[in-house]
């Protein structure tokens, strides 16, 4: 048996938005409620992965096990907002 029989592939959900006002991105990881940013796209879907990576293998040694993908979902809420003069 070789060490790549022993490589489980998962996958998980995360949303990316852009930030303007940071001129950076935000990564969300919806079912570990985990975040992580960075300056370019590229970066923060790496930064995401090493953060991901670190808390499943927290996660397996501290005996937490590995929860499975929420598959979260996005929605739109409307919200009547009172206009003022």
């Amino acid at each position: 048996m070789t060490a790549q029989n022993n490589i489980n592939e998962l996958q998980f959900q995360v949303m990316i938005e852009g930030d303007a006002a940071e001129n950076d991105f935000i990564a969300y990881i919806p079912a570990l409620r985990l975040g992580a940013r960075g300056e370019t796209l590229a970066e923060v879907r790496e930064n995401a992965k090493d953060l991901l990576l670190m808390e499943l293998e927290a996660r397996i040694r501290d005996g937490r096990g590995i929860p499975a993908d929420n598959n979260a979902k996005m929605e739109m809420i409307q919200i009547s907002l009172p206009v003022t003069k």
